[in-house]
This record gives C-alpha cells, sequence and structure tokens, in this order.
C-alpha cells in the first residue's frame, strides 16, 4: 500500500472524522486485508491499526486543525525538496507542523530534528509572519512521536544540505 493512501486518510480524518478516514483506508486495503499470502494481510491490518492509533493520540493532543499543508519547494544550496506538511495544528498562539510516517527503520530524535528542517521551511513559507513552535515528527505504526522545537530543525539545515548533497 503506498504511504500516499496512508497520509490521505489522516487527511481525511482531519477534515471528514475518523468513521470516514476508516472507510477510505479500508477500501484501499480490501484487496490486501483478505489477500491469500499471510504477511500482506498483516501489514493491511497493521495499517488500520496504525492509523486508529494516530487517531486515539490526535484525541489526547486537544490541538485545533488549521488545514493540510500545501507542496513547498525548499531550496538548499545542493539542490531543491518538495516539502509537504501533512497537517498543520495550533498550539496555543502558535502553529505545529505534523509529518506523518508510517514505517521504516525507527526514527531517532537526532533523525527528527533534521526530518523537520525541510517542514519547518515549508511553514514559514505558507504562513510568513506567523509563529511556528514545532514539527511534530510522527512515525504512526511504531507509535514514535518527537516534538521537535523549530529552531532545532531550523539548526539542521546544514545537516539536512548534506544529506540531499549524497543522494
Amino acid at each position: 500500500m503506498p504511504t500516499t493512501v496512508a497520509r490521505k486518510a489522516v487527511r481525511t480524518f482531519h477534515v471528514d472524522g475518523a468513521t470516514a478516514a476508516r472507510a477510505y483506508l479500508g477500501e484501499k486495503l480490501a484487496g490486501w486485508l483478505v489477500h491469500n499470502h499471510p504477511s500482506m494481510r498483516g501489514n493491511a491490518t497493521n495499517t488500520l491499526r496504525a492509523l486508529d492509533t494516530y487517531i486515539s493520540a490526535d484525541a489526547q493532543d486537544h490541538r485545533a486543525f488549521v488545514g493540510h499543508g500545501e507542496y513547498v519547494t525548499v531550496h538548499l544550496p545542493s539542490g531543491t525538496v518538495k516539502t509537504k506538511v501533512d497537517v498543520v495544528m495550533t498550539r496555543q498562539e502558535t502553529l505545529s507542523g505534523r509529518a506523518v510516517f508510517w514505517d521504516g527503520k525507527p526514527i531517532t530524535l537526532n533523525d527528527a530534528q533534521v526530518i523537520a528542517y525541510p517542514y519547518a521551511e515549508a511553514l514559514r513559507s505558507m504562513y510568513p509572519g506567523e509563529t511556528i513552535s514545532d514539527i511534530c515528527v510522527w512515525q504512526v505504526r511504531r507509535e514514535n512521536l518527537h516534538v521537535v522545537p523549530v529552531a532545532e530543525a531550523l539548526a539542521r539545515a546544514a545537516e539536512a544540505d548534506a544529506i540531499l548533497a549524497r543522494l
């Protein structure tokens, strides 16, 4: 299942609610949920559970949904990175972005700070003049969340550029 489908389920949740998000994801995973191969069925089931994990965690967060991100091209010395913040939330009088990942190797705090850099730049571009407090890097299937203050994310620009240069 493409990550874009899971990320769209998160966006659907914030606009249309949990039932609509579950229905959307269930429809997209229908063939996988009855697949002959147990690992395929397991992956689909785990993805549905991950959406429920996200929904439960969001319910405990109590921040208001502002909107979805838009694609922003972030310019670095080594090239450009097309970035889209998945969800924009309020944090008191400031904004907070969410970058939602579904799987992969565990994201450490150090990784999250570098990952958050282009998202911080994208939010600054989308909301000029607004105060951005942080970027939440969510690794949903691993139930892993790092809240990266925007100043820490912006301080990692050189490391993000070094990674881009290696690609």
